[in-house]
């Protein structure tokens, strides 16, 4: 049987700008996770730590960053750390890929397809590097083919798999599954895209290809659990993947109705009930909803200040007044004129689309109103 650990998209030393004055306090929470996985390496006795690509930005990567990846993978010797660069860490001649001298045990991968053999596991690790932050060709076009003689046949690519996975992302070293299943790949590490999917061989039906996801989050569309993969494969190529939790904090994401409070101290008492459950470490995201009291306008300000013990909160206020809106529109004055516009707009609208932005610029109308009746 052999084994891995895979990990891909940790973006070392990433700007992180919504962090401003946390973001030291963010990178230190990304290189404990990288000690973790170091550890869960160990704990496990892997053969190999697969790593697919965007490890350490190459645009403001900083040296000591790269100095403590040299250190954390000398610390598991001999066990092979097979590296594929990626988009945000590509294969240069002027990144710390190439100008730091490497432990004997990491393998890095080039935008030559690389090969490394390890006879004592009958195995071969394959990958490719990016030669640049933007590559928008399948890198499969030039790989050359599985080496004979081996038992299994692991890869490491950073790749956009051609699925409803990547949609919102550029497609950078665009590659089918189809392609992917055809070089014969007991199993492909894969990196790019920060949500965990897992790939089934189109004949096999078995997984052969994985995204991890990525193991901190860097922004709020990365919430919840962040994971690594630790895959064993046993004689007959069938591949076994469990995903195992690593982030140091979690991007949480809560809406919470007004429920007809009216002054602060309400609201104030309402979210801690509601926001009891959840972690001071983490870092929240709160959108205030429903209809409130004309005469009561939230403060965000109070709340992130009285709700200060979580490591980040951001509160969002997209709540509107209870105001009747008919009343206004039969005063005819300057606010029943723009309510009775807009409820024209709608009843003209050709589609849900359009009807839908129109009941948003209603809702933030009826706001407006609301807020000049404090």
């Amino acid at each position: 049987m052999l084994s891995f650990i895979h990990t891909a998209d940790v973006h070392l030393d990433a700007p992180l700008h919504t962090l401003t004055d946390l973001f030291e306090q963010r990178q230190d929470d990304f290189r404990r996770t990288m000690r973790g996985i170091r550890d869960l390496v160990l704990d496990r006795q892997v053969d190999f730590w697969l790593i697919a690509g965007d490890l350490l930005e190459y645009h403001g990567g900083r040296r000591s960053t790269a100095l403590f990846l040299r250190d954390l993978f000398a610390s598991i010797s001999p066990v092979p750390v097979c590296i594929a660069p990626g988009n945000h860490d590509p294969w240069r001649a002027d990144s710390f890929y190439q100008t730091l001298e490497w432990p004997g045990n990491v393998h890095w991968f080039t935008p030559e397809w690389g090969a490394y053999e390890f006879p004592e596991k009958s195995c071969v690790v394959y990958g490719w590097g990016f030669p640049q932050p933007h590559f928008f060709e399948s890198p499969l076009a030039t790989f050359p083919g599985k080496l004979v003689g081996y038992q299994h046949h692991l890869m490491v690519l950073h790749a956009s798999i051609l699925s409803k996975e990547t949609e919102e992302h550029h497609p950078y070293a665009p590659v089918a599954l189809q392609e992917l299943a055809d070089t014969g790949m007991d199993y492909a590490a894969l990196g790019h895209i920060h949500k965990a999917a897992q790939f089934l061989h189109p004949t096999k039906k078995s997984v052969f290809a994985a995204y991890p996801g990525s193991p901190e989050a860097l922004n709020t569309k990365e919430q919840g659990e962040r994971c690594v993969l630790y895959g064993k494969i046993d004689a007959a190529g069938k591949v076994v993947l469990e995903s195992v939790p690593v982030g140091q904090r979690q991007i949480r994401r809560r809406e919470i109705s007004l429920e007809g409070t009216e002054t602060m101290e309400q609201l104030i008492e309402l979210l801690e009930q509601k926001l009891a459950s959840e972690r001071s470490e983490d870092m929240l995201h709160v959108t205030l909803t429903g209809e409130r009291a004309a005469h009561f306008v939230p403060s965000t300000a109070v709340l992130s200040q009285r709700f200060s013990h979580f490591f980040q909160i951001h509160v969002t206020d997209q709540t509107w007044p209870d105001v009747d809106a008919d009343k206004l529109m039969a005063e005819a004055g300057i606010w029943g004129k723009w309510l009775a516009k807009l409820a024209l707009r709608e009843q003209q609208a050709t589609d849900e689309g359009e009807r839908e932005i129109i009941r948003l610029a209603r809702r933030e109308a009826l706001t407006r109103i609301g807020g000049s009746m404090r």
